[in-house]
């Protein structure tokens, strides 16, 4: 074990998806429903990794803080979605740092961006999403600068949050009554 991930699990897991196409495969999903305003409830659905579907039982409630209309009972859908993009760039790093045997004793990733909200509000044709995100990683352990500046790097090439973000998406969408 090195930062609390199982090296050994690590390596044979890496090595399965290599060996297997299947097992290369994850399937992830929500289903949202409306409470009032905008306030949500997302449940996660189960998720399939490979020939395995492991049951995701979780809810989370999203909303809006007062000034954008909401009643600031929860983290808004941005913040998830920037909580989303830190948190798989935490486990790429991670995971990343424990195969170059690197000790990890503290991580923090603190991600901003801002938004224009005239494009949300149809004030303008504004890009809506955000045109750029920060992010710097706070890291202590016992790996040098060169080795942190390589995780970074990975983080960049195999985070699957990072790199849905960075490149372009198709989204397929539908109306179902």
């Amino acid at each position: 074990m090195l930062n609390n991930i199982n090296i050994a699990g690590l390596s044979e897991f890496a090595n399965e998806v290599k060996d297997n196409n299947i097992e290369s495969r994850a399937t992830y999903g929500v289903t949202l429903n409306w409470e009032s305003g905008t306030k949500t409830t997302v449940t996660t659905k189960n998720m399939i990794v490979g020939e395995h579907k492991l049951v995701r039982d979780f809810n989370f409630t999203i909303d809006e803080p007062t000034q954008l209309l909401g009643v600031n009972s929860a983290p808004n859908p941005a913040e998830y979605m920037l909580g989303g993009l830190a948190g798989c760039m935490a486990v790429t790093f991670m995971a990343g740092a424990t195969a170059m045997n690197i000790e990890i004793d503290q991580l923090q990733l603190e991600i901003d961006g801002e938004l224009d909200l005239k494009g949300f509000l149809g004030l303008n044709d504004t890009n809506v999403g955000f045109p750029e995100l920060k992010f710097i990683f706070n890291v202590k352990g016992n790996g040098t600068q060169e080795q942190y500046n390589t995780l970074i790097k990975r983080v960049s090439k195999h985070s699957p949050n990072f790199n849905t973000i960075q490149n372009e998406v198709r989204m397929i969408g539908k109306i179902a009554s």
